[in-house]
């Protein structure tokens, strides 16, 4: 009789305590979905990488096709539902472009900016006008519920406004001399020089416009129309900035 029950004691405790591990796994599973679902990404920080367009800039310009920028921005995510779906965010940040061009700029007579294309025997390494802002953007966010990795697919439709608190241009190439009218006469190919203007005169002090993005999890593809010219009306060559890029948001 005792060798049949300890077979059978044996064969209970086994299947008793498989079924208390599943049900533990099964458990620990449902906890992480909960936390997940209970902590969303909130996209209280986005770093973004962006190309920089100048629409309807001047031929003599020739803006470059790889002009680029960086941004970093900080948001406090509002959620507008209980399900916490539908957010307002405000933020502020820091957004940096650069525009490579084919020419320079330069004051007239009247303190007017006059584009000034590059000679043909000129050899430029480097000419590009940078652009720094302080900004302040605000969303209206959408969200999926998230997954059990707590990712959400998203969708942000907002507007930004920017403050230019600096600015320069840079200028690697060969030397060259200007007459009065702001024309290249002469290029030195066997001097290279290098300089950089700081506090360019003429550009807009401010910028403003719609922005949009969208995404799946921790990366989203974004895009920023600027509603202002880059220089002052009527002070300097005419064009808005664009910007579409990849922003990634770790928390």
């Amino acid at each position: 009789m005792k060798k049949f029950l300890l077979p059978v004691v044996l064969v209970t405790m086994t299947t008793g305590l498989f079924a208390q591990t599943d049900t533990d796994t099964l458990d620990m599973d449902e906890i992480v979905n909960e936390v997940n679902v209970a902590s969303p990404d909130r996209d209280r920080f986005v770093f973004n990488v962006h190309w920089d367009g100048w629409l309807g800039a001047a031929d003599s310009i020739d803006v470059g096709a790889l002009s680029r920028g960086v941004g970093i921005h900080f948001f406090y995510d509002i959620p507008l539902d209980a399900a916490k779906q539908f957010s307002f965010a405000a933020g502020v940040g820091w957004n940096n472009s650069n525009y490579y061009t084919k020419a320079l700029f330069a004051n007239d007579s009247l303190g007017n900016t006059q584009v000034i294309p590059f000679n043909e025997s000129q050899t430029v390494t480097r000419s590009k006008i940078v652009l720094n802002y302080v900004e302040v953007p605000v969303e209206f966010r959408f969200r999926t519920k998230p997954n059990t990795k707590g990712n959400s697919f998203k969708v942000a439709v907002g507007f930004k406004g920017g403050y230019q608190f600096a600015n320069h241009t840079k200028y690697v190439g060969d030397d060259y001399i200007l007459n009065e009218n702001n024309q290249i006469i002469s290029v030195d190919g066997d001097s290279e020089i290098k300089f950089k203007r700081y506090r360019f005169d003429n550009l807009s002090a401010l910028q403003y416009g719609p922005t949009f993005r969208i995404g799946y999890g921790n990366v989203n593809l974004e895009a920023y129309y600027g509603l202002g010219n880059i220089f002052q009306d009527g002070q300097g060559p005419t064009g808005n900035p664009l910007q579409i890029g990849v922003s990634f948001n770790p928390f």
